[in-house]
């Protein structure tokens, strides 16, 4: 097995916590709109959310709002774009400095960086600005690039912007999206990180994300120890 060379990052629910972004920055956007957090969940994550393009947020929030409401007004829009993006912005500006550590320490041990993130344009607006961009060496954005995880190409789109075999790689993230298959079938070293979902989500919905990782960390800061096993780990398997 290839030696381990690089790390790649989801974003969202992995790195940052939007749903912990205080609501003195903004609101839910589900509860700006009146309408259940799950029904907005399900219609976020769905096609409906055009992230293979770049877009305007208002657009995109409009067109997920009416697919719910066919009467929303374009007040109620206008307010659930602004706080939405207030959150996103916050979430990207705030980052807690044992994740920017643990990233430093990485790269400090010769490991390249990638982020691979589905996102639309307004999502990752901050990203310029965000404590976490020099942190990678390359960061691909489903938005910009025209692939969305879990299909193969944005993986080995973030290998071959690091310069690396995708072999060589390991994905980390939450679990969304089917990333860890889609991870795995590009020929990474799929590692489900629990922090940010682990309590939140459903035990059978954890139990599917974890049929697809090969290993499991609670926090960002268990990777640096287990970045270390992992050729070991694979020359066994």
């Amino acid at each position: 097995m290839p030696e381990i060379r690089a790390v790649c990052f989801d974003l969202f629910h992995t790195l940052v916590d939007v749903a912990a972004v205080p609501d003195e920055v903004g609101r839910f956007t589900a509860d700006v709109l009146g309408v259940d957090r799950a029904r907005w969940n399900r219609v976020c994550f769905s096609d409906l959310h055009e992230i293979r393009r770049p877009t305007v947020h208002g657009e995109v929030i409009e067109a997920l709002a009416r697919a719910l409401l066919a009467d929303v007004s374009a007040a109620d829009i206008a307010q659930a774009t602004w706080e939405r993006q207030r959150r996103f912005d916050y979430a990207l500006t705030y980052i807690e400095a044992e994740t920017i550590d643990t990233l430093q320490r990485l790269r400090a041990a010769g490991l390249r960086l990638a982020l691979v993130s589905n996102a639309s344009t307004g999502e990752v607006a901050a990203w310029s600005r965000s404590p976490l961009a020099p942190c990678f060496d390359a960061a691909v954005f489903s938005c910009a690039c025209g692939y969305a995880k879990p299909e193969p190409e944005i993986y080995q789109l973030a290998a071959e912007q690091l310069g690396v075999d995708v072999n060589g790689c390991v994905f980390v993230g939450d679990g969304g999206s089917d990333e860890h298959e889609g991870a795995a079938r590009a020929g990474m070293y799929p590692i489900l990180l629990t922090r940010y979902v682990g309590s939140r989500l459903p035990a059978e919905e954890m139990a599917r994300r974890r049929g697809h990782a090969l290993g499991e960390i609670s926090h960002v800061t268990e990777l640096i120890d287990l970045v270390r096993t992992l050729p070991v780990e694979r020359e066994r398997a």
